[in-house]
């Protein structure tokens, strides 16, 4: 269902992001983030002049992960920065090799590529990224597992993460009873 109609209005600035996960033949993903920003008419930026068929941003990042959400390599490159310094923060992705997604993620994330580091742009993809990760090993990291007694299993990851997941959700109640907690 889409939205209502909106007031009369005119489209200023378009930003897309595509995420894509890709399991490889050695046993580890690809999870890859691409971002572009537009604008609709030609501005100036402060070291530039551009029109509005060229993107302020065009961005890649690329994390190989394992099957525990471990980030084995990481990878970013900038196609187009908003300005000429901001290609150069792009080695420092590395710095997220080793890390885990999961809780803490986006901490972790600001600890090792926060402020003077990285690229804000990028930081805020890396979040997107953690969660297409997650929904792409979801059952190859058993979050939800019958654990061979006909009951599913729900990852303590899961638990009143969502609406959905709420431990007094009908939703928890209805498919993860041994969870469910009434309120009161």
């Amino acid at each position: 269902m889409p939205l209502s109609d909106p007031a009369p209005r005119a489209l200023s600035h378009t930003r897309n992001l595509e995420l894509k996960a890709y399991e490889r033949q050695d046993g580890l993903w690809d999870i890859e983030g691409h971002i572009t920003d537009v604008k609709e008419d030609d501005y100036s930026m402060l070291d530039s002049e551009r029109t509005a068929d060229q993107p302020v941003h065009d961005m890649w990042l690329r994390l190989t992960v394992d099957t525990d959400l471990v980030v084995r390599q990481a990878e970013a490159q900038m196609d187009v920065g908003a300005h000429g310094p901001c290609p150069l923060a792009t080695p420092n992705y590395s710095r997220l090799e080793g890390l885990k997604m999961g809780p803490g993620w986006n901490r972790a994330v600001r600890e090792r590529l926060g402020g003077v580091v990285g690229c804000t742009h990028l930081n805020e993809m890396l979040a997107q990224m953690a969660t297409t990760a997650m929904q792409s090993l979801f059952e190859v990291v058993e979050n939800m597992e019958d654990k061979g007694d006909g009951k599913l299993f729900l990852s303590p990851g899961l638990h009143n993460s969502c609406y959905a997941y709420a431990l007094n959700s009908t939703y928890v109640r209805d498919y993860f009873p041994d969870y469910y907690q009434a309120d009161g």
